[in-house]
């Protein structure tokens, strides 16, 4: 039947029926219309509402109508009520959705009830204007009863005095009028306040000390409230001054925010007006039942400052004079700094916080200017001293202001011309390449960065990132992901005496030899080639990990003996019967351990210092910090270093050392010491640096007005764009095939709680299986596609001879040949690398060794991390080493699944579907560049780093036109860069229009 659904919930309902409970007022939007049990009418509460919510009213309108009156608001007959029942004064509070009690009769009182203890009881006051004066009210009225809400503190920061976070909104309109307007004294609720445009203080002086005043904020008229805004009026007075009637605003919130804000006081050629529709006073009135809801908020009663300042130049003279605070519940920012006298325009809207008290000035007349610094209300304040750098105090709190809501910042600082270009790093202790060198030779540690001023470069940190990463995060972690820091580490270390020495160093039985590892296991003369992508994948990857990490090392000269030598040097011995000669001769394989930060490794474990940014920002290109940039920078043009030789463009290099191809001596200049390791490597260094170079011409064309700094940092944001949008749309999503959506995913947005720094493991392990990739030739193309007369590239004769980049061809030939020749899988080591490696050394061995020298834990430990199980035995890898011989090899040279080496486990597994990588090395590379891209403040597409069209413009980029743009003799190219397939011409590859990066 159509009522056993009613019915069935109203058995279940008043089983559940708890009188003792409450409910809050806006659960349930049937609420407000029960006000008394009124003629008698019929309700069952709990299930008449809820019936009612779904529309039963309507579709059983006539068993609702004679069950659930009130519910359906159809109140008409009166029912009889029963003798024993005596009918309540108004409804009793609704019954909570909790386990049945045994009822009890209804208790009958004429108090309110107690607020439900979940929350507090709502308000329902609106910001009103209260005078301090004393009113004379007709006589037919009771007097107007003023309690005082305490409102939320409007701090600078966006957290309130409970710690939870508060948006506040400010509307702010130009204009140039000036009008000022008294109150008379009579007025109780005035309609418009207007205050005057200058503070002026005007002084009598007399044979009575207290004859001489000033103009000063009126004190609030209650005690309990904190936090109040006052207007500001300029009076004359003598010895006995009359009382000059000053409307005091206190603002009242019913939500725990306000859209009012109090008069401000006004600056030279400024105009505070206050536009309302109606003042009117308002008390403090008693709900008369427990559901009502409170009244609708009233928009025609919200208060909003424009300010309107003049287009003319205006000058601010100090001093100003020393002024205390009112004592209030939370840190709030101050607003009063002195300055020397300086002619500059208009200040854009400042927000003001707290009423302020002045204490009398030492001039007669003075004009105050208000900026944002932060400090605590504990005792009276001391202006800074005047020797500090100067500081557009009110573009500061404007630049805050957009970073804390900065969906449209980009265009918000163009717009209102609040770019700053320039990083202040006068007032911290900054950590440079030099230092770290300094640092490293002479007690074999590192120093770390820690410290960080964000304040000083409010407006520089809105629009552009910092060279060394810092202030990225803005809430409250401004050293996150910089430069010059410690790792982060996904598991605990594993040292042999548990603070320092590598695993295998004081218990040799701990781990096999990493020499005898690499000869029968990880190298092999077999390549397995990828069928979908080229070598550009490789060569890319390379450039990326030298973006996001270099670990410091030891310097090699302190190491030139076969021995370990404590927190310096690590051996390798050598066996009589290893097959490459030169090893046996050398006895060993000489290591150098990364230098720890100074202080580790003596109480602590010893920890590892990344001297790069954990940002993709390009830093192999520009460095990571203000000193090492000035090397790479062609003096303040806004252009980088790139000088010619035999007709083409490279890398800066002492040109006297190369004056023939038989005395050729080429060490290449970059944002990364490391940029000579391959010809390939500087090949990328190259096209990136004349990327920069492009852009700032076309950016110079554009806005002739820039200068030279606002040319560098708009390119190199653009260069750090465009990195990102081919790592995180290109590159990485081949690399980690089927497992990129989970891994890693779509971009939500920026979050602030996600740290970005590096992990220990991602840049000494899972992030080297790229040496995996490298192969024994790379072709060098001409523009036909054939062999230039130079012929293939041997790998060992590209690594540290970066002369050969600059004789044999150039940059073209090489990245020609890449992107048509297929990439080797990274599941083994070629020769090359492990016998040959930069002449001397193998670099299996070492990649070995530098897990140990981090302390990583075995391989099993990161593969039950990754939720893949605990392996006891060789068995349980089967499903991510396939192969039974592979298996069978790592019992003969470990024994124990618990002694694997992470970076060896993790090569040897098999790739994932239309990857490239083992599960393990994607379950630690993934998240990381998830953590990276997140984390990142400057992200390419976090809303407000770019304006909106820009952001469409930045999205067409891609590697294929980066190359197509900066180099001479390429035309045709895949048309996507790193994978094998037809050729297109660059005129087919979407370019951006830089037309919108045109100032506004």
């Amino acid at each position: 039947m159509w009522w056993t659904k009613p019915l069935a919930a109203c058995g279940l309902l008043i089983l559940l029926w708890m009188p003792s409970g409450c409910e809050a007022d806006d659960d349930n939007p049937v609420t407000s219309r029960f006000h008394c049990l009124k003629n008698g009418c019929c309700d069952h509460h709990e299930w008449c509402r809820f019936w009612a919510s779904v529309g039963e009213c309507k579709t059983n309108a006539d068993w609702m109508v004679d069950n659930c009156q009130l519910a359906c608001n159809t109140c008409t007959r009166k029912n009889v009520i029963r003798p024993a029942t005596k009918a309540p004064n108004r409804m009793r509070r609704p019954p909570p959705r909790k386990l049945a009690q045994t009822p009890r009769p209804p208790v009958v009182t004429t108090q309110r009830p107690a607020p439900p203890q979940s929350r507090p009881p709502p308000v329902t006051r609106r910001p009103t204007f209260i005078s301090t004066t004393t009113s004379k009210l007709s006589t037919t009225h009771s007097p107007i009863v003023h309690k005082t809400a305490r409102p939320p503190i409007r701090v600078a920061s966006s957290f309130g005095s409970k710690g939870k976070k508060v948006t506040r909104k400010f509307f702010f309109f130009f204009n140039s009028t000036r009008t000022a307007s008294t109150v008379p004294s009579t007025t109780v609720i005035p309609t418009t306040t207007r205050i005057p445009t200058t503070v002026t203080t005007t002084t009598e002086t007399t044979t009575t000390p207290q004859s001489t005043t000033t103009t000063t904020t009126v004190p609030p008229t209650t005690t309990t409230s904190t936090t109040t805004t006052t207007t500001i009026a300029t009076t004359t007075t003598s010895t006995s001054p009359a009382p000059v009637p000053v409307q005091q605003f206190v603002p009242s919130f019913s939500d725990g925010a306000s859209d009012a804000s109090g008069p401000l006081p006004a600056f030279e050629g400024t105009t505070v007006n206050f536009e309302t529709s109606s003042r009117r006073l308002q008390t403090v009135t008693r709900r008369p039942f427990a559901n009502r809801r409170p009244a609708p908020r009233q928009r025609t009663n919200i208060i909003r400052p424009t300010i309107r300042p003049t287009p003319r130049v205006f000058t601010v003279t100090t001093p100003i004079p020393t002024f205390a605070f009112v004592p209030d519940i939370a840190p709030v920012t101050r607003f009063f700094v002195q300055r020397q006298p300086v002619t500059r325009r208009p200040l854009p809207a400042v927000f003001f916080t707290t009423r302020r008290t002045f204490p009398p000035p030492t001039t007669t007349t003075t004009t105050t200017t208000q900026a944002p610094a932060t400090t605590h209300f504990t005792r009276e304040f001391t202006p800074p001293p005047t020797t500090r750098s100067f500081i557009n105090t009110g573009s500061n709190a404007r630049c805050r202001d957009i970073i804390n809501d900065p969906i449209v910042a980009a265009e918000d600082m163009w717009r209102e011309r609040l770019v700053v270009a320039t990083e202040d790093n006068t007032r911290r202790q900054t950590v440079d390449l030099d230092q770290v060198i300094r640092s490293n030779t002479a007690n074999a540690c590192t120093p770390r960065l820690d410290e960080a001023d964000c304040e000083a470069n409010i407006c520089y940190n809105a629009m552009f990132r910092t060279l060394d990463g810092t202030c990225n995060n803005m809430k409250g972690e401004p050293l996150r992901g910089a430069s010059y820091r410690p790792y982060t580490r996904l598991l605990p270390t594993i040292y042999d005496n548990e603070v320092s020495e590598p695993v295998g160093s004081l218990f040799t039985d701990a781990r096999p030899s990493p020499r005898e590892i690499t000869r029968r296991l990880t190298s092999s003369q077999a390549s397995v080639e990828s069928p979908d992508y080229n070598a550009l994948i490789m060569q890319f990857g390379q450039f990326i990990s030298h973006d996001m990490a270099k670990t410091t090392l030891v310097p090699s000269s302190k190491c030139n003996v076969c021995q370990n030598i404590t927190s310096r040097c690590m051996s390798v011995p050598i066996t009589f019967d290893d097959s490459n000669a030169n090893f046996r001769q050398a006895q060993c394989i000489r290591v150098s351990r990364s230098s720890p930060i100074c202080g580790s490794g003596n109480l602590k474990p010893r920890q590892q210092l990344n001297e790069n940014t954990g940002y993709i920002d390009a830093s192999p290109i520009y460095g990571s910090s203000v000193h090492d940039s000035k090397k790479f920078r062609d003096g303040n043009s806004g252009f980088l270093k790139l000088p010619m030789f035999n007709g083409k463009a490279f890398l800066p290099f002492d040109q006297n050392k190369c004056r023939n191809r038989g005395q050729c001596s080429v060490i290449f200049t970059a944002g990364d010491s490391r940029v000579n390791l391959f010809v390939g490597l500087s090949a990328w260094h190259t096209i990136f640096t004349e990327e920069h170079n492009r852009l700032v011409t076309a950016f110079k064309r554009l806005n002739p007005h820039w200068d030279g700094e606002r040319l560098y940092q708009e390119a190199r944001k653009m260069i750090g764009a465009q990195v990102q949008a081919i790592v995180y749309r290109e590159w990485l999503p081949k690399v980690l095939g089927a497992s990129f959506a989970t891994v890693v995913g779509d971009y939500r947005g920026y979050d602030s709680d996600v740290d970005s720094t590096v992990a220990n493991e991602f840049t000494s392990a899972a992030f080297r299986f790229g040496h995996g990739m490298i192969q024994e030739f790379y072709q060098r193309l001409d523009n036909s596609f054939r062999n230039i007369s130079f012929g293939a590239l041997p790998f060992q004769k590209g690594t540290l001879h970066s002369d050969v980049l600059v004789n044999e061809g150039g940059v073209d030939p090489l990245i020609r040949g890449m992107f048509s020749q297929n990439v080797k899988r990274p599941q083994r080591v070629t020769t090359t690398v492990t016998e040959n490696m930069f002449g001397s050394t193998d670099l299996s061995t070492i990649n070995i060794q530098r897990g140990r020298d981090h302390g990583h834990p075995a391989y099993v430990k990161y593969r039950e991390l990754c939720g893949m199980g605990t392996a006891f035995n060789f068995e349980h890898l089967s499903r991510e080493i396939l192969n039974t011989g592979t298996r069978n090899k790592l019992q003969e040279i470990y024994g124990s699944v618990d002694k694997i080496d992470l970076w060896v486990g993790a090569l040897l597994e098999d790739p994932i579907i239309r990857g490239l990588v083992g599960p393990t090395v994607a379950c630690i590379i993934g998240p990381q560049f998830k953590r990276t891209r997140d984390g990142d403040r400057f992200y390419y597409e976090n809303p407000g780093v770019f304006s909106r069209r820009q952001l469409v413009e930045i999205r067409k980029s891609s590697l294929s036109r980066i190359i197509c743009d900066n180099t001479n003799t390429i035309s045709t190219i895949p048309r996507e860069a790193f994978r094998v397939g037809h050729m297109v011409p660059c005129s087919q590859i979407p370019s951006m229009d830089l037309n919108q990066w045109r100032d506004f």
